[in-house]
């Protein structure tokens, strides 16, 4: 009887382990979409009000993914995909130019595929 007590605890705990995991990865996930696509959709940026300018250098020929995980490794957006994604819903699509540009953490995506496609100011050497 007591073996049976016991047997059946620790299936319940078992389940309860299990379910506790399932909901606590389904709420990682829901948190990660909302993210995601609060990035690619929404006007975010990295810092507030940072006056820091991020020197990049875009060589011709550059995919919109190696810009992007360009974009990624100075800190200047949070998800490489994301920036992806946003370039080709934007207007900016296939407009990006090579060359030097200053970018800051605290302009959004289109401010800086503005800059990166020619409508604003360009780094000169």
């Amino acid at each position: 009887m007591i073996k049976k007590f016991f047997i059946g605890t620790f299936g319940v705990c078992v389940n309860v382990i299990i379910y506790a995991l399932v909901i606590i990865f389904a709420v990682r996930m829901v948190t990660f979409a909302y993210d995601f696509s609060y990035e690619v959709f929404g006007s975010t940026v990295m810092e507030e009000s940072s006056e820091k300018m991020v020197p990049i250098q875009i060589s011709e020929g550059a995919s919109t993914d190696e810009i992007a995980a360009l974009l990624e490794k100075k800190g200047l957006i949070k998800y490489k995909h994301a920036f992806m994604i946003h370039v080709a819903l934007s207007q900016y699509k296939g407009q990006i130019q090579a060359g030097n540009y200053e970018l800051s953490p605290s302009m959004n995506m289109d401010e800086m595929l503005a800059i990166m496609s020619g409508h604003g100011e360009t780094l000169t050497e």
